[in-house]
């Protein structure tokens, strides 16, 4: 059961000239009520004209036309689809700076004081999420007040993880809430395009080799085979992907079998965390992966995605370095070892078949 009860009620439009009069309403409302400063509004508490208002948030979009000093943001009305009816605002900026990082993250949002206790905060952050996706942002920063129960709970409900409180210069308390959207659930490849049918299993184990949770993806038939640039095919009609979830590690393995059951690589991602979550196993990506192939050579992929997520904030040099030392650490771990490793996993593959 979704607990957003305002699930799909809202879409998000960017501002046009056919909307004045509704954000003329909402911005008196919000006034009326008390509310000098708004979230999430790109402005328009201070300036206070629609069209001024309407030129400067088309010239937020990018790093050409924006003022300088200030990072590119986007921003969206909420609309209730069954009125038209403007419900609130939400600004999405593209990337953090260090100011950005500590108080205000990626995410601001406001809604009238006529439509809260709806859900619509809730909703409005779940679709920002998704525009955050497209705008390749991995991990979403959200911030609020500790005393703002509402917006707490709305983040919350989103997946937002609480990483620390910083006290503000005003007396308040910060709570500094992150979202990953490189979290990889197991049973994930149901939305893939070219799944037409795949068999899923997951089985709990406890022994001396492994303790945790093996879940396997058998491929019943697939549409089109996933080719890699090498030439190398990793997912066909009757391959099967073998996944190893211990929650006490940040290491994910990926053993993936052809139709013939024969070892096709081995795949480490390296994770920010593994979990679980309503029955379902993930891994949280730490953009690290390594591949170990039956021949035993070892390659380390997506340092980019890596340099480029801590260039970006969103992530520490603490987990950039924490990165690379679990990456360095399993390659010397692993090396030479690809005869071991495909007796462990050839194991359970029998085992899960």
């Amino acid at each position: 059961m979704n607990r957003n009860k305002a699930y799909g009620e809202l879409k998000l439009v960017f501002p046009t000239k056919e909307y004045k009069e509704q954000v003329e309403g909402y911005l008196k409302e919000c006034l009326d009520n008390g509310e000098k400063e708004l979230n999430g509004d790109g402005g328009l508490d201070r300036i206070k004209d629609f069209d001024k208002w309407l030129e400067k948030i088309k010239n937020d979009l990018s790093e050409e036309t924006i003022e300088k000093g200030r990072v590119p943001a986007t921003l969206f009305l909420a609309v209730r689809k069954s009125d038209n009816k403007v419900v609130g605002t939400i600004q999405i900026r593209h990337y953090l700076t260090e100011s950005l990082l500590k108080s205000a993250g990626h995410i601001g949002d406001e809604v009238r004081p006529s439509e809260r206790r709806k859900g619509y905060a809730t909703e409005m952050i779940r679709l920002a999420v998704e525009e955050c996706k497209k705008l390749g942002i991995k991990r979403v920063l959200i911030v609020c007040f500790k005393d703002n129960i509402a917006s707490r709970k709305s983040i919350i409900n989103n997946g937002g993880v609480l990483e620390n409180e910083l006290p503000t210069e005003d007396g308040k308390i910060d709570q500094r809430y992150w979202i990953s959207l490189k979290k990889r659930f197991a049973n994930s490849v149901n939305r893939y395009n070219n799944v037409e049918k795949v068999e899923q299993r997951i089985k709990n184990i406890k022994n001396k080799d492994f303790a945790g949770d093996i879940y396997l993806n058998n491929f019943i038939k697939i549409s089109e085979p996933y080719l890699l640039e090498n030439g190398v095919c990793i997912q066909d009609s009757n391959y099967k992907w073998l996944e190893f979830y211990n929650y006490n590690s940040k290491i994910m393995l990926t053993a993936i079998y052809n139709e013939k059951n024969e070892i096709v690589e081995w795949y480490f991602d390296i994770a920010r965390g593994i979990g679980k979550e309503n029955e379902v196993p993930y891994e949280d990506d730490l953009y690290l992966d390594i591949v170990l192939t039956p021949k035993g050579e070892v390659i380390l992929l997506d340092e980019d995605e890596l340099k480029e997520a801590y260039e970006r904030k969103e992530m520490t040099k603490e987990e950039y370095d924490e990165a690379y030392e679990i990456a360095n650490n399993l390659i010397n771990k692993i090396k030479g070892k690809e005869k071991e490793i495909k007796e462990f996993t050839d194991k359970y593959l029998k085992e899960m078949l």
